[in-house]
């Protein structure tokens, strides 16, 4: 017994070593084309995170079955065709395919064109270089683990990459260009594209790839927000952490008319006026994902989304497959809106456009003042330093004519606005408050505390 005993003991040990031992990539720097200044900081930076073994080598004979078997994942920053046989393309594949993993970033598409297979295993071949500039990069994937740490996105300076022979039918898209961050008639873009995926990932087989086109300058490799990323891209690459890779393919967004009003109080549907805080519900209005923008700060797209209101693009706080919350820009106004969503196909419906759309979010009050908490309000002029609206609310209380005291912006939030009112002396409790606005309206129950 004892001897069985022994056997399971070393049998754990020898797994927990094993868990121990660093994960291995072989990083492959071999430059057949143009070769980038930023490959001697990658691997410096890499090596430094600590969090796999990294092996670098400009050896192309290194893509071997027998040596491939010390590593768990091969990354490339390459270029052009590599000097490799026949054999050695067979054996990546097939190491990918069993199991292992497969990374590239930046140049990497611009590799082996004259091999179809390897075209297949990354997912797309680059195709020009439009733009070299300060950029917007949108996370689309936010529950993948590369992306974590990066919030909605972040802004680089890169050489931003489009490519041919791509489909999201076979890759899952974690992060995209924001398109509103560069002149999309510039020389050399795909034309008609408005779609620039820059960062995915896919199953092969049994194994895992992962693919970014970020890293043409030093900087963005000691950015650590993108060094973050591939720190992470290479935990999932090597199977040491988990996340979903499966393709998320381009689906028609379903919604109409009847299914936009304003957030609050969701009436009058197909509605909407300037300024206001506005849901949109239905299916597929993300390729998936969802996400919150980060308080205070709006996105002009999320999870994969963006919204046009009569063409002037939509800050975006919320986004979902069924539902997406957005401010209505105070230029957009007229009785008829037209609303574009594309996620990343579009959809537009038309909406009515009116002066104010009133919704109630919340009431707070005491026996002497109460606070509603409303949006929809409609527009706005300068009184001090406040924001106040230009059509004036009437309020009662049990009956009787309340004093509004302020009606206009909360300081410090978007397409939030606040009411405050005062009591009438001697209101007994529960009261009905009934606020009128704009020709709504909306009545609550006041139970001070």
């Amino acid at each position: 017994m004892q001897g069985v005993w022994r056997i399971v003991v070393a049998a754990m040990l020898l797994a927990l070593a094993a868990q121990a031992q660093p994960k291995r990539v072989l990083y492959v720097t071999h430059s057949a084309g143009y070769r980038h200044d930023s490959i001697p900081v990658s691997v410096e930076v890499l090596r430094a995170g600590g969090r796999v073994e990294i092996v670098a080598t400009e050896d192309a004979g290194m893509l071997n079955a027998a040596t491939l078997r010390g590593f768990d994942a091969v990354l490339f920053f390459t270029s052009g065709e590599l000097p490799v046989n026949e054999q050695q393309k067979r054996d990546l594949l097939e190491f990918v395919r069993e199991g292992k993993g497969f990374g590239g970033v930046h140049s990497a598409t611009d590799t082996f064109y004259t091999w179809p297979e390897y075209g297949d295993l990354i997912g797309a071949r680059f195709n020009g270089h439009p733009w070299v500039q300060p950029v917007r990069f949108d996370v689309e994937d936010p529950a993948h683990p590369a992306m974590a740490g990066l919030g909605t996105g972040f802004t680089k300076l890169e050489e931003v990459y489009q490519f041919r022979d791509f489909s999201r039918d076979r890759v899952r898209v974690l992060m995209t260009l924001d398109t509103a961050s560069v002149d999309l008639n510039a020389a050399g873009v795909n034309p008609g594209t408005e779609d620039f995926p820059l960062t995915w990932c896919r199953r092969y087989g049994s194994g895992r790839v992962f693919y970014s086109a970020l890293g043409h300058f030093d900087s963005t490799w000691r950015d650590a927000r993108f060094l973050g990323m591939m720190q992470e891209a290479l935990l999932w690459l090597t199977g040491a952490v988990d996340g979903d890779a499966m393709p998320r393919p381009v689906r028609r967004p379903l919604f109409a008319t009847r299914t936009i009003g304003n957030s609050a109080s969701f009436e009058p549907r197909g509605t909407v006026s300037p300024g206001s805080l506005i849901s949109i519900y239905g299916a597929d209005l993300t390729p998936g994902g969802t996400m919150a923008a980060e308080a205070g700060w709006p996105a002009a797209k999320l999870a994969g989304t963006t919204v046009k209101l009569n063409g002037v693009r939509a800050p975006l706080l919320y986004a979902s497959p069924v539902q997406v919350n957005l401010y209505v820009p105070l230029e957009v106004h007229g009785p008829a809106v037209s609303v574009e969503l594309a996620a990343p196909e579009k959809v537009t419906v038309p909406v009515a456009g009116v002066e104010s759309t009133p919704g109630i979010f919340a009431v707070t009050a005491t026996r002497e003042w109460a606070i509603l908490w409303a949006t929809g309000l409609g527009v706005v002029e300068p009184s001090g330093e406040y924001q106040v609206t230009t059509l004036r609310p009437e309020v009662t209380v049990g009956g009787e004519g309340a004093q509004v005291l302020y009606s206009g912006l909360a300081p410090g939030w978007l397409g939030l606005y606040q009411v405050n009112v005062a009591i009438p002396p001697g209101t007994a409790f529960p009261a009905a408050l009934l606020f009128r606005f704009g020709g709504h309206e909306s009545s609550v129950t006041l139970r001070p505390q």
